[in-house]
């Protein structure tokens, strides 16, 4: 009698916890790597990753493509080899009543694998924004080029060091699926 009524217990709480959350957050949390959360804050200032996906940097090199086709080789600042590249949206926010020292471009670095490979930005588009005002926010793209079995194949996070101190972030990467293996070269 007592073994039917806790099957009907922990089926109704699995169910109302996907509702809630969502099956890919329920299965997304044994994923999540060492010590890394969705919001960190350090100096009064407060960063979150809000999205992550794979830019689409393909070419049309067919014989019957309009205008004119260039190697992608010959284009400056494509991703090298089969590298691709992947746009990761942060938010920043300055909680205190003071301006605070920001360098997005040279504070974030993204790791994956066991061994905890880094790649810097290849570049951002948070500009040259040395400082972040009192109780303002900044949103701006940061571009990482690496192979994308790199982030299919193992655990991956955001570092962000600012001020001496390092937190881990989470990527938000549910439902983003790795692109067509190609290379850039050809």
């Amino acid at each position: 009698m007592l073994l039917p009524r806790l099957r009907t217990v922990i089926i109704v709480v699995a169910a109302s916890a996907v509702a809630t959350f969502g099956v890919a957050h329920l299965v997304a949390a044994s994923d999540t790597p060492s010590g890394a959360t969705d919001l960190a804050t350090m100096d009064n200032l407060t960063a979150r990753v809000a999205t992550a996906g794979w830019t689409n940097m393909d070419h049309d090199m067919d014989s019957d493509a309009t205008g004119y086709q260039m190697p992608p080789a010959m284009m400056p600042g494509m991703p090298e080899g089969s590298d691709e590249r992947l746009a990761i949206s942060v938010t920043v926010v300055n909680t205190s009543e003071d301006t605070r020292l920001l360098s997005p471009g040279e504070e974030f670095a993204l790791h994956a694998g066991k061994e905890g490979k880094q790649w810097r930005p290849h570049s951002d588009t948070f500009g040259d924004l040395p400082r972040l005002a009192p109780h303002n926010a900044v949103t701006g793209m940061l571009y990482f080029d690496l192979p994308a079995a790199a982030l299919t194949e193992s655990l991956a996070w955001i570092d962000w060091t600012h001020g001496g101190t390092t937190s881990r972030l989470t990527i938000p990467m549910d439902g983003v699926s790795a692109p067509e293996a190609h290379s850039h070269n050809s």
